[in-house]
């Protein structure tokens, strides 16, 4: 996950990822007390502070899961 290069849009990330298609991207973008994430083709979600942060623990819950030997 990286900052995009425009310095007026520092509160921007763009993460590759792979889709049914192919490869995409998913865009996070903090707005204020708002987190939204774009993902491809284009669905929006806006999640409050408290709701992005309880993403962010199961996201890192299910890469733990997904990094385990089977």
């Amino acid at each position: 996950m990286w900052p995009t290069e425009d310095p007026t849009e520092q509160l921007r990330w763009r993460i590759e990822c792979a889709t049914s298609n192919g490869c995409g991207n998913v865009t996070v973008l903090v707005m204020g007390d708002r987190v939204g994430v774009v993902l491809p083709p284009g669905d929006t979600l806006i999640f409050t502070a408290e709701e992005a942060e309880s993403l962010a623990y199961l996201v890192e819950k299910a890469i733990g899961y997904a990094s385990v030997p089977r």
